[in-house]
């Protein structure tokens, strides 16, 4: 009997002391640790967190980290706790897969498609991100599905695929879609009017990278290589940015800066043909540059069998 009463004092002493620790004011969160973020702002991971002001025995550490996971710029999320009152959060963000400025609007997309604007708080993930320029009238269109992924992944592999630095991808305002590189050139892929089209991008970069020995891309001749039709690639124009695409580019992307002027339609031309090469080449026509050129000669390149280069 003395035993029983011995064993039940000790578990009310024991759910005494537990109560107490539970509601005991140097175990209440106290302090909160975020690491890791660098385009979300500490008050959005708090903010998305909701960590209640309860003993730290009591935290849900995983309702707080799908809260925090949940966040479009998260790609992941760890919360753990540190005794006695601290909390600590980890978070691993997407990185911008390109900067869209279309006319004084500058926003960042991930892979994911998650946007953020681009602010002088969000200014340091500008380095590395590649730009694309938009100069379609009107409000800012949506981008195919993937897109973005898909610029930010041809833009780490530009160097080292084509031995020139890329610049800025652009979409004109007649929706054709080009990169500019900084030697000069521009590759054109034709008009972004269908998830088709983006989808043609991939080969057309492969048939680009094909062409690398057979075109100098680092101190080209030319101004632009047509890969409209990948099966007859064409090369002419002279090399040179336009003035106003190259102020752009330069760096007069913030949001405080005017907008952009507008880049005329490239002139009609006619589909170039097939021919063994330069001495056979079709009547000239003008290059399809954001801003009109003096008519320059235009080759066709024998179709290549191209290979993916990485």
């Amino acid at each position: 009997m003395l035993r029983r009463i011995v064993g039940a004092g000790l578990l009310l002493a024991q759910v005494a002391l537990l109560c107490a620790l539970l509601v005991a004011p140097a175990f209440k969160v106290h302090a909160v640790d975020v690491r890791g973020e660098r385009l979300l702002s500490r008050s959005a991971v708090l903010g998305a967190a909701r960590i209640p002001e309860s003993s730290l025995f009591t935290l849900d550490d995983e309702a707080i980290r799908s809260r925090i996971a949940a966040l479009p710029w998260v790609r992941s999320a760890t919360v753990t706790t540190q005794l006695p009152s601290t909390v600590n959060i980890a978070v691993t963000e997407w990185q911008p897969a390109v900067l869209l400025r279309h006319g004084s609007d500058a926003t960042y997309i991930a892979a994911n498609e998650a946007v953020l604007p681009f602010t002088q708080a969000t200014e340091s993930a500008r380095r590395g991100t590649p730009l694309l320029l938009d100069y379609r009238a009107g409000p800012q269109q949506p981008l195919p599905s993937g897109f973005a992924e898909l610029l930010g992944g041809a833009a780490q592999r530009w160097s080292a695929t084509f031995g020139c630095t890329l610049d800025a991808f652009v979409i004109n305002n007649s929706n054709i879609f080009s990169a500019w590189c900084h030697s000069g050139w521009q590759a054109v892929f034709g008009a972004l009017d269908s998830s088709q089209a983006a989808a043609a991008i991939p080969g057309q970069l492969a048939v680009l990278a094909a062409l690398r020995g057979r075109l100098d891309f680092a101190s080209p001749a030319f101004g632009y290589v047509d890969l409209e039709n990948p099966g007859a690639p064409a090369a002419g124009g002279k090399p040179g940015e336009p003035p106003a695409l190259t102020s752009d580019i330069s760096g007069s992307i913030l949001p405080s800066s005017p907008a952009p002027p507008r880049v005329p339609a490239p002139a009609s031309r006619a589909a170039p043909t097939a021919a063994a090469g330069p001495a056979a080449a079709p009547t000239p026509t003008p290059a399809p540059t954001p801003r009109p050129t003096p008519t320059p000669l235009v080759f066709t390149l024998a179709s290549p069998s191209p290979t993916p280069r990485h």
